[in-house]
């Protein structure tokens, strides 16, 4: 009796296993997942809005606290939400950012900040440091005391 429970639990075990393969991609569920966001080709360009520090050997990128949030994600949406208000609100958000780093010891190279919304493709950026193209949004001085 034993062996015969231990069969049919294998093969329950095994079907289970196997069901994603009868599946289509974008059916995730129980009881394992088919991972849709890994069965199909993503695009690699990237537009996204971001500030730069300016400094004498080039643009830095700037950590997220200084943006205003340690969340990357809310970051991001601090600087998106500036960008898509425009004008006024842009050159706000890049004083803000200016006042930050003037008072933050490790950003003592960065002169000005500049916000841009950049277009890369992620791989050429990443792997071959080619950044794409940027257009500027809003430029402002980094004022220390």
């Amino acid at each position: 009796m034993t062996r015969v429970a231990a069969a049919v639990v294998s093969v329950v075990l095994i079907g289970a296993t196997l069901s994603p393969l009868a599946r289509k991609p974008a059916d995730d569920g129980y009881p394992l997942s088919t991972y849709p966001m890994f069965a199909w080709r993503r695009p690699t360009k990237l537009t996204m809005s971001y500030p730069l520090g300016v400094t004498a050997r080039g643009p830095r990128y700037l950590s997220p606290g200084i943006i205003g949030s340690f969340e990357v994600l809310q970051a991001r949406a601090i600087v998106e939400r500036a960008v898509a208000k425009g004008g006024k609100e842009v050159a706000m958000l890049c004083e803000r950012i200016a006042a930050r780093v003037a008072t933050t010891p490790r950003f003592a190279d960065v002169t000005a900040i500049r916000i841009v919304t950049g277009n890369h493709d992620a791989v050429d950026f990443l792997v071959r440091d080619a950044p794409g193209i940027e257009y500027e949004r809003a430029a402002c001085e980094v004022r220390r005391r």
